[in-house]
């Protein structure tokens, strides 16, 4: 999506481009901007891989809607959070994190002990009854666990061990050297 995304503006820039007569759409845009695209003259950036961000995704293959909160520690030490509101069922949303990303979670980057994923038990509206997920409570940290480009899943699944009846794993997956 993010790749299709990039696609298209390339594609709006071009035929701006070619009605006011320049020959190439970049042309058109501030260069450390275009850079920061990951855009060139002959490609596009995708994820995982050579974008300058973290693609980070939660999958929902639990049987209930799920509400789910993204955080992380970027530029400057700023903490900063997603979230992602009644995924359906077998749904599975991303969120492009645009580097530096120093640490990240499902939860909250200053309280590992927050929950990070409610599972509701009725129809997924507000008032439903909900089960807190037991918290990821792992910081997953820049050069250590994931490095700028790459893609992080945290798959929320059910579970018989634990008390909530659900658990959340998360998955890398390293960008191409």
């Amino acid at each position: 999506m993010l790749h299709s995304g990039k696609l298209l503006l390339v594609g709006v820039l071009a035929v701006g481009a070619v009605c006011s007569g320049c020959t190439n759409a970049t042309e058109l845009l501030n260069p450390s901007f275009v850079e920061a695209l990951g855009v060139t003259d002959q490609s596009v950036a995708s994820l995982p891989d050579d974008a300058p961000a973290v693609l980070v995704a939660v999958e929902n293959r639990t049987d209930r809607r799920i509400t789910a909160t993204l955080s992380w520690r970027g530029a400057n030490d700023v903490t900063e959070s997603f979230t992602f509101r009644r995924m359906f069922e077998g749904s599975r949303l991303a969120q492009a994190v645009v580097c530096p990303v120093t640490e990240l979670t499902l939860g909250d980057v200053n309280n590992l002990d927050a929950v990070g994923v409610t599972v509701r038990l009725g129809d997924g509206g507000g008032n439903d009854p909900f089960v807190e997920v037991e918290p990821f409570g792992v910081l997953l940290k820049d050069d250590v666990n994931f490095n700028c480009g790459d893609a992080v899943t945290f798959v929320v699944q059910s579970s018989s061990t634990t008390r909530s009846g659900y658990q959340i794993v998360a998955y890398i997956q390293r960008a191409r050297e």
